[in-house]
């Protein structure tokens, strides 16, 4: 009788019925509030002839004959005299409801004072009062004042930014406003790179490798790129993902560019990611005058910095399209390949029907071991991929003379793909070693790249192409250019302290023909940061150091002989749980030949006070 109980009660237990859960309690309704901002003091005072270049006045009005002062050359953001002050505020507030929530954010903010150190000295400016992007709030205008006051303005806006809604289960969210992407594949689309000095300790250069100076817990970066403004869907299934965009970009008042892009991504952990992605692009209004030599009304502007060169463009239509695989082909090993075409056209151009597509390769090899990787890459970046001349929401008053380096994407303008390896025109490999060892850190790299078409007069002519830094060349002399790149950080980490040197040296060489003075281009650009960071705690960081940025060489028919210097101190300490500050002094100079024969020297000095304070709740 037991032994019959004990068997029925077996069968029971195996096939019997699972008893059902009790069901999870459904999360009431909810709402949060979040605050987040900050609060900047900025005070810069400069001094010399270098502070009034003879180039100002037509560069203010659009020339391409560009000043080499007054900048700083390792960020080329501008440096004039001024005070100012800058207040701004995110205030999202978020419905948890059930199955969904609800989102939305107000931007509250105001800056008085100097608008070139707001605009490029403070934080990355909310959208509502960021004249880099689509607002129009602040009246800024490029000059070069000789004290403070001449740049001088009060505003304030606030506005909803943003709203969207979401699953609760994160598989899906549909949100309008300013945004940042989710996803993108930055040879198909890179959002707009910001143009201000982003909150730090001190400089670093441009091109650097390295992960920049120390910061204390919590203090999160500033964001580096422009947001959106338009609708995004985000759709998740599996290790699927699907966006989906349409946005406008910056541009200048009374143009619009518009782009609608869709990515789809198979992220699939340790056996790969792999995505494919579609943007096209697309400008309206009026038309806008651009250093590009295949628009309408082209003119020439011969100068000791070359053959300078300006033209007209309207309704630019541009359609990218990518394909990148990353995995692992043996054990210790990535592999990447990607893939691009790109086709542009536009309005008004000199010579209807020479455009043709382009192409963007680029394929990397790299070797893991404990603390080491080595990695081998080539790309390829055609004259007429990703060509489409896209301006910022205002002239950008950046360091642009014609031997600057690290070059900028034709000035005041943003590329729509990510340049900053390899620019348009250039083909090439580099080489990479990084070594991330508890007490040295190192990382080290060599790049090698060559012009894959002559900038001519003919070349240059054809609708879309752009080369990023070479100027024309007569057809009958057309040269290949090279450019090089030595690149070395390293840093020492010692139990509280940080010792570390961000060194690039950048050579720009160009043959010409002996009759043809203005293709001569024969520059190297010696950059380096020097630094020493002590961990009081983790709470409390001070750091200082000496940058320094050289020009040398011949560019067409001038000497290039420049140094720029700044020597550095910064402290970043909590004040509470979600409060942080920064402060930042410099003092800088630059000492070098005139920029135009019989002109005064660009020599100048100057100092700056950057105060930032960041505040959550």
């Amino acid at each position: 009788m037991l032994l019959a109980v004990l068997l029925l009660a077996s069968v029971q237990m195996a096939g019997g019925p699972t008893p059902s859960p009790s069901p999870s309690p459904v999360a009431a309704p909810s709402f949060a509030l979040k605050i987040s901002g900050s609060n900047v003091f900025i005070d810069q005072a400069t001094g010399g002839p270098g502070t009034t270049p003879p180039e100002g006045r037509e560069f203010a009005s659009g020339s391409p004959i560009s000043p080499m002062s007054p900048y700083d050359w390792l960020s080329s953001a501008p440096v004039v005299p001024g005070i100012a002050g800058i207040a701004q505020y995110e205030i999202t507030g978020t419905y948890h409801g059930r199955g969904f929530d609800f989102a939305a954010t107000v931007g509250l903010g105001g800056l008085t004072g100097s608008t070139t150190n707001a605009l490029y000295w403070g934080e990355p400016l909310i959208a509502n009062l960021n004249a880099h992007a689509l607002s129009r709030v602040v009246p800024y205008a490029i000059v070069f004042p000789t004290h403070a006051g001449q740049d001088d303005a009060t505003v304030g806006n606030a506005s909803l930014l943003d709203a969207s809604v979401a699953g609760s289960d994160g598989r899906w969210k549909l949100q309008g406003g300013y945004f940042n992407l989710t996803q993108t594949d930055r040879f198909v689309f890179a959002p707009p790179a910001v143009t201000s000095v982003l909150p730090s300790l001190g400089p670093q250069t441009a091109e650097t490798i390295g992960s920049g100076l120390p910061t204390i817990d919590g203090w999160q970066p500033a964001p580096s790129t422009l947001p959106l403004l338009g609708a995004d869907g985000v759709f998740h299934q599996g290790d699927a993902t699907l966006e989906l965009t349409d946005a406008l970009l910056p541009s200048p008042p009374g143009t619009n560019l518009r782009m609608t892009m869709g990515s789809l991504v198979f992220d699939r952990g340790d056996a790969g990611r792999f995505s494919v992605q579609l943007g096209h692009f697309w400008t309206t209004g009026g038309p806008i005058s651009t250093t590009t030599f295949f628009g309408v009304n082209r003119q020439i502007y011969p100068s000791v910095q070359g053959r300078l060169f300006t033209s007209d463009l309207e309704d630019q239509t541009q359609t990218i399209a990518g394909a990148r695989a990353f995995f692992h082909p043996l054990r210790g090993w990535d592999a990447t390949a990607e893939l691009g075409r790109a086709w542009y056209d536009a309005g008004l151009v000199t010579y209807p029907g020479t455009s043709r597509f382009g192409n963007y390769e680029h394929f990397s090899i790299a070797r893991h071991w404990t603390s080491d990787t080595v990695t081998l890459e080539y790309h390829r970046f055609d004259p007429t991929y990703a060509t489409l001349i896209a301006p910022y929401g205002i002239a950008e008053n950046i360091w642009s003379i014609a031997w600057s380096w690290p070059g900028v994407w034709l000035k005041s303008n943003y590329q729509l793909v990510d340049n900053s390896v390899a620019g348009a025109n250039r083909a090439g490999f580099r080489i990479r070693y990084d070594h991330q060892g508890k007490r040295l850190e190192l990382h080290a790299a060599y790049g090698d790249w060559r012009q894959l078409v002559p900038e001519t007069m003919a070349n240059a002519s054809q609708v879309g192409f752009v080369d990023g830094f070479f100027l024309l060349q007569k057809d009958a002399f057309g040269t290949v250019g090279r450019d090089r790149q030595a690149a070395l950080n390293v840093a020492w980490h010692l139990p509280r302290d940080d010792v570390a040197l961000d060194a690039v040296e950048d050579y720009l060489s160009r043959p010409a023909d002996a009759g043809q003075p203005f293709d001569v281009v024969a520059t190297r650009y010696p950059q380096a940061v020097l630094s020493w960071a002590h961990h009081f705690n983790a709470k409390l960081v001070a750091a200082g150091g000496y940058g320094r940025f050289a020009a040398i060489g011949t560019w067409a028919v001038s000497p290039v002989d420049g140094i720029y210097g700044v020597g550095f101190l910064g402290v970043q300490f909590a004040t509470g749980p979600k409060t942080a500050f920064l402060v930042q002094a410099r003092r800088y100079a630059l000492v070098g030949v005139p920029s135009m024969p019989n002109g005064p020297p660009p020599t100048m000095r100057g100092s700056a006070l950057i105060v930032d304070q960041r505040i959550a709740l």
